[in-house]
């Protein structure tokens, strides 16, 4: 079975990212803008890829069809863009 990946058209800045990090339990979350919706996410990890601006992400969704579902994935701040995989 393929993975499902999810392209995002636009989504959050870098201090966006930083604050759903660290406030989870502020209910903190960001918002994605997708293919087909736009989606809330709670973001559990961020690491820097090079230069600052791409970050590794693994989160949750918490809005739309894919709620309660976990994902990991690549996004640039730089062009608000990147890549989200499903966890299966």
């Amino acid at each position: 079975m393929a993975d499902t990946q999810l392209t995002v058209l636009d989504g959050p800045d870098k201090p966006s990212l930083q604050w759903a990090l660290l406030y989870p339990e502020r209910g903190q979350s960001v918002t994605f803008k997708l293919e087909n919706e736009i989606v809330e996410a709670q973001i559990a990890e961020m690491v820097e890829m090079g230069n600052g601006l791409k970050f590794g992400l693994k989160g949750t969704f918490r809005s739309g069809g894919m709620r309660d579902q976990a994902f990991h994935g690549t996004y640039s701040v730089d062009s608000r863009s990147g890549l989200l995989t499903l966890d299966s």
